[in-house]
């Protein structure tokens, strides 16, 4: 005979939909600003229904409630990552350029420039160019990119000292990052999110095209993933 399973009731969905919310007002910081938090909830109850449905009754609330975060994080990756064939292709070629970009620079013992990556990737820099292009277009180049791969689905942690810690060092690091960029690439960061120009209020400033800032902001958020993901 098998063994009796959890039943989602309406009691239940009141007690879990402020953690459902609170997982997917999370993850949404960390991914292009073009998902919607009401999505990730969607794909998020997926995940809780299947906690139900495969957990034991017996099981402890504190032990159900951290299988069940486990669940709904999971399911809203991988809702995320089935989103779109071209987003799936972004991502892999983003993560391609970064991860170029940090090997060049421990072999070079400097940043590489663009020739350099573009010979890493084994591709002339026009094709290069139009790469980070393809990858801004997917919404893969923004402050909020993410290797979604690389989301922990850790248990969630309070905003205690430790997490605003861990927050107030990850601020400097990406301002340390940010100095070590070449000037130009500082600029358009600046302009772009500091003084909040358009790209072709930008283009106008450096005497280049949109389609050009557009490609410097690309490239200035890989060669940021690069670095911080080597620290």
């Amino acid at each position: 005979m098998a063994a009796p399973k959890r039943t989602l009731t309406r009691e239940d969905y009141e007690r879990f939909l402020p953690l459902v919310r609170r997982i997917a007002m999370r993850l949404a910081r960390r991914v292009p600003s073009h998902i919607s938090i009401g999505d990730l909830i969607s794909s998020g109850w997926v995940g809780l229904v299947e906690a139900f449905s495969r957990s034991d009754p017996g099981m402890p609330d504190e032990e159900f409630e951290a299988y069940a975060s486990h669940r709904v994080r999971g399911s809203m990756l991988d809702y995320l990552r089935g989103l779109d064939p071209a987003t799936r292709q972004a991502r892999n070629a983003s993560r391609r350029v970064s991860r170029t970009i940090a090997e060049l620079t421990r072999e070079l013992g400097h940043p590489p420039d663009e020739e350099q990556i573009a010979d890493g990737l084994g591709t002339s820099v026009d094709a290069y160019r139009d790469l980070l292009m393809q990858i801004s277009s997917a919404g893969m180049s923004r402050l909020e990119l993410v290797d979604l791969d690389q989301i922990d689905v850790a248990p969630e942690r309070n905003d205690g000292p430790d997490h605003i810690s861990e927050q107030r060092l990850l601020a400097e690091s990406v301002a340390k990052a940010i100095e070590r960029l070449p000037l130009r690439l500082q600029q358009v960061l600046a302009l772009y999110y500091q003084e909040d120009c358009t790209l072709r209020e930008i283009g106008a400033i450096l005497q280049v095209s949109e389609s050009r800032v557009c490609q410097l902001h690309s490239e200035s958020m890989h060669r940021l993933r690069a670095d911080l993901g080597s620290e």
